[in-house]
């Protein structure tokens, strides 16, 4: 979830600066944030069927992170210095923002000082500290009591695979480097089909755990590699977009199907396994269609200011949205008497005006 967009392509007035994925990170939040406030009920109740399906936004994020990350170490893996560096630039990049809000989560449930707050620290706060949370959740099989906490889970995959990925970039050859991404696809769809007939209530662990999301980060890489290769390697946009409609029918199905059955989608057997694997490779063909094949209408889709803007505080956003929406909720209740609960049609420009101006806040 960084903020960090540069990629050897697009190039624009900024060195390194990529607008067109600051953009496509916008299509990755928003979603998200309209995942944990919209409606069940009453008027926009038909929302539901759109606003379940916004964690798949996510992938999106892993995908996007995984291009440039790969790209950032293929680009300076013979420099001196390369993995304290690297680490060094991740740390002060994410680790601020990161604690500064598990700080604020863990001081507002102290201060309410009620059965939320020994549930959490019963369940450990600790975990999330360093970076262990998703195991914590995989462990206990429910997510934190507190929901602020919830969504740290996707940062702790990423920090887990990139602290193990400088090694493998440093190690492999471009090729061999390949060839490890891809098995690392393959090997996340065997972990949840693994967990999924062997361990007992396990769906979580499969949402949740690094090893069963890698596919989406190493399909990144293997768009970073691609763009590193001779442009005559290159799939045609044909094929890019060609790619991108037959695998967004297949989880636009595998979702519909899930959605009927069962109203927690991302933990459902069918999704969790094969729709993860299915949307993980949507997304990559979106990323190497906006890269690789950009399009005039895309392109000016993307670079839109206010898409750029949510993009460039993305990380905010997903961090800071859900305690946004408390405080914002909490003030109307304190001043006008108004009684918003998370889940209503109020709270979603409530909820995102909020988050917008704590997430530009933190930014700048």
């Amino acid at each position: 979830m960084s903020s960090v967009s540069e990629a050897p392509v697009l190039g624009t007035s900024r060195p390194n600066r990529v607008p067109e994925l600051d953009g496509l990170r916008a299509f990755a939040i928003l979603p998200v944030i309209f995942h944990h406030v919209y409606p069940f009920g009453g008027l926009f109740a038909w929302t539901g069927f759109f606003g379940e399906a916004g964690w798949i936004g996510v992938d999106l994020f892993f995908v996007l992170s995984g291009y440039l990350i790969s790209g950032i170490l293929m680009d300076s893996v013979d420099r001196p210095h390369y993995y304290r560096n690297f680490i060094i630039r991740r740390s002060l990049r994410i680790f601020p923002l990161y604690y500064l809000c598990l700080g604020l989560f863990s001081l507002a449930a102290w201060r309410g000082s009620g059965p939320a707050w020994a549930e959490m620290q019963r369940w450990g706060i600790g975990w999330f500290v360093v970076y262990l949370g998703n195991f914590r959740a995989a462990w206990l099989h429910t997510t934190p009591p507190i929901f602020s906490f919830v969504p740290l889970w996707s940062l702790q995959v990423e920090e887990q695979f990139y602290l193990l990925f400088p090694f493998v970039v440093l190690l492999l050859s471009r090729r061999n480097l390949r060839r490890f991404l891809s098995a690392c696809v393959v090997a996340a769809l065997l972990f949840r089909l693994f967990l999924l007939f062997f361990v007992p209530g396990s769906g979580l662990a499969r949402q949740l755990l690094m090893p069963c999301r890698m596919d989406a980060l190493a399909l990144g890489g293997l768009v970073a590699i691609l763009v590193r290769s001779p442009a005559a390697h290159w799939p045609s946009r044909t094929q890019l977009r060609t790619g991108f409609i037959v695998t967004g029918a297949v989880v636009l199905g595998i979702y519909s199907y899930v959605w009927s059955v069962e109203p927690n989608t991302a933990t459902h057997p069918l999704m969790s396994t094969l729709g993860y694997s299915a949307n993980a490779i949507e997304c990559a063909f979106l990323l190497a269609m906006v890269v690789m094949a950009p399009t005039p209408g895309l392109s000016a889709i993307l670079r839109w200011r206010p898409f750029v803007y949510t993009g460039q505080i993305a990380y905010g956003l997903y961090l800071l949205h859900s305690p946004a929406s408390w405080m914002a909720r909490n003030l109307l209740m304190k001043t006008f008497g108004i009684d918003m609960p998370g889940h209503s049609t109020l709270s979603i420009p409530i909820t995102f005006l909020a988050s917008f101006i704590l997430a530009g806040v933190s930014w700048r």
